[in-house]
């Protein structure tokens, strides 16, 4: 096996190790103990197969960043921002489902984070850091006020980071906060921190020398699965395949660094901006306790658990994160109280059965 493949197919190998001690640790219940979250017997409704088709009249726009790199992004309706940032490996339609729901009441803004979709890396390359100062170009670029900031995964860590570089932007255009399915630090676990360093050091070097990696990664539907809870979508299983397929390894080696090197838990300690914490019990890759982790940090911040969710909420579970997303905007105006009190009137405790998490990574 040559080289190259054989970093992209370590790497491959490296998330789907993960994702299996994931579900080992998810079959085995370490915590109790739970927030309020929206009753977990509450009939969801299956989220309709338009909602997947990116709005036809969403607006583009390419900002250029200092280093001579381009934010692509798309935007639709009109009101307070809101600004989606994805995780690794998919783009700004991702977000289709809020681009549909909430573009009545918000100015939602979908993101393609640097090396995806229609976004490219300037001379500063990749990494969070980078993602980070790609979001203060974008924000002051619209010239955005008041909006609350989404992010998903990596991108949950670009707003991390992105707190921790940049508070004079974060308190002059940010009233608010939401981590969707992300950690603060320790993406990768402990037993395959080594190999994992191993794999992207071998495929950096491998550029660094003028080689080439792979046109592309396959990414089958079967790994995409993965990555969602209870009775997912299958259109949205397809699409997530389909954008990890699209990735070029060239950004995907370094994003994984960044990803590798993630710890931003000295920016959260110090961010007071309003925050909300989403996470599923049955993400695999970012659990319960990651995220209770994650809102333990942040001086202000309520966390949400779904049940029977996994790591991808916005196309899993629209309806309720469009919801929390109007809580946490009341509760930044003053008109309401708990966010998870606001979700649902038929609220409970989360039982033994639904916290399916991994360890506690504090």
């Amino acid at each position: 096996m040559r080289p190259s493949r054989a970093v992209v197919g370590g790497a491959a190998l490296l998330g789907i190790g993960a994702a299996a001690l994931g579900a080992y640790r998810a079959t085995h219940p370490r915590d109790a103990g739970g927030p309020i979250t929206p009753d977990p017997g509450r009939a969801r409704r299956r989220v309709d197969d338009d909602l997947f088709d990116l709005p036809a009249d969403v607006v583009h726009h390419r900002l250029p960043t200092p280093d001579g790199g381009i934010v692509h992004a798309v935007e639709r309706g009109r009101g307070r921002p809101l600004v989606l940032l994805h995780g690794i490996t998919l783009r700004h339609d991702v977000w289709a489902p809020q681009l549909h729901q909430l573009a009545d009441r918000y100015r939602v803004i979908a993101v393609d984070l640097r090396g995806h979709g229609e976004s490219q890396a300037g001379t500063d390359g990749f990494g969070i850091g980078r993602l980070a100062d790609d979001l203060a170009t974008l924000l002051v670029g619209l010239d955005l006020h008041e909006a609350v900031l989404v992010g998903h995964s990596m991108g949950g860590m670009t707003v991390m980071q992105f707190c921790g570089q940049h508070p004079e932007v974060l308190a002059d255009r940010v009233a608010g906060l939401v981590f969707v399915a992300t950690r603060a630090h320790q993406v990768i676990p402990p037993g395959l921190d080594r190999g994992a360093r191993a794999l992207v050091a071998q495929g950096q070097g491998l550029l660094d020398s003028g080689g080439s990696l792979p046109a592309r990664a396959a990414v089958t539907e079967r790994a995409a699965r993965l990555a969602f809870g209870e009775r997912p979508h299958p259109r949205a299983v397809a699409l997530v395949a389909e954008m990890g397929s699209s990735l070029v390894p060239e950004a995907l080696v370094p994003s994984l660094a960044g990803l590798i090197e993630h710890d931003a838990r000295a920016a959260l300690r110090a961010t007071r901006t309003p925050a909300l914490v989403v996470v599923g019990t049955r993400d695999l890759l970012t659990p319960v306790p990651a995220g209770r982790h994650l809102a333990h940090l942040l001086p202000d911040a309520e966390l949400v658990v779904l049940p029977k969710a996994g790591h991808q909420l916005m196309q899993e579970r629209p309806d309720e994160l469009a919801e929390l997303i109007d809580a946490l905007v009341a509760r930044i105006e003053g008109a309401a109280g708990s966010v998870a009190d606001a979700v649902a009137a038929e609220a409970g405790p989360v039982t033994a059965a639904e916290v399916e998490a991994a360890g506690d990574p504090s």
